[in-house]
């Protein structure tokens, strides 16, 4: 009974080293978008979980939000911090359309050109717990 004891005590924790040392990592298509009513609701400065956007400082740079396809929002909740390769860090506070599947949308000012790339790989770099 005892070496079945410390056998379970001994997976346990190394289940548990693993689970905090792993991150989540995927593959998406990223997009553009501007905060204009044509491209989101009809209150363009509102982002999904409530955030007001600064469009002073989207035009300087110094915010980085991005949107989330409603299939990752399970995996990368409002408010983680992911890392898109070859674009830095973002802050998610957007939900994309509905229509939208394994896609991030990165939030830019009107003046830069909007692009789309395939395959661009993500990584959760911090991952905000749901609340309840």
């Amino acid at each position: 009974m005892r070496k079945l004891l410390i056998i379970f005590m001994l997976v346990f924790v190394a289940s548990v080293t693993y689970a905090k040392d792993t991150k989540f990592i995927t593959h998406v298509t990223l997009t553009t978008y501007n905060a204009v009513t044509s491209q989101c609701d009809g209150n363009p400065l509102i982002t999904a979980d409530g955030t007001k956007i600064d469009v002073k400082k989207l035009k300087k740079g110094t915010i980085k939000y991005c949107a989330v396809s409603r299939d990752l929002l399970r995996y990368i909740p409002y408010g983680s911090v992911i890392h898109i390769e070859g674009h830095g860090f973002y802050e998610v506070r957007d939900t994309m359309n509905k229509r939208f599947s394994h896609y991030i949308d990165i939030l830019q000012h009107t003046s830069q050109k909007n692009f789309k790339k395939s395959n661009v790989r993500v990584v959760v770099i911090k991952k905000r717990k749901k609340k309840g």
